[in-house]
């Protein structure tokens, strides 16, 4: 059974890690046009011009969601990541 269990972990956590990548590419690199004409992300949040500390970073041209977007999403991805890494650990240091 522990076997089992650790299998499940390894598996659980590449599909957290891939579901944290695939999230990231849909927020950043997806962009539509809203009914009203605004622009929205793959999850379907208003874009605006970002800030110039963002520009530096993304390019000039780059919309954004805002800042409380950008955290939540820095704190998901980043989180998701630590989840994975920390589940496929567990199911790879199975004690026999």
């Amino acid at each position: 059974m522990a076997v089992l269990v650790h299998k499940v972990a390894v598996v659980f956590g590449v599909l957290v890690g891939l579901a944290a990548f695939v999230a990231a590419f849909i927020a950043y690199f997806i962009t539509s046009i809203g009914p009203a004409g605004e622009s929205l992300d793959g999850f379907r949040r208003p874009l605006s011009e970002s800030p110039l500390l963002m520009r530096l970073i993304f390019g000039q041209e780059r919309l954004w969601a805002g800042w409380f977007w950008f955290g939540i999403d820095m704190i998901v991805f980043w989180g998701s990541l630590v989840t994975a890494a920390v589940l496929v650990n567990f199911g790879l240091n199975e004690k026999k």
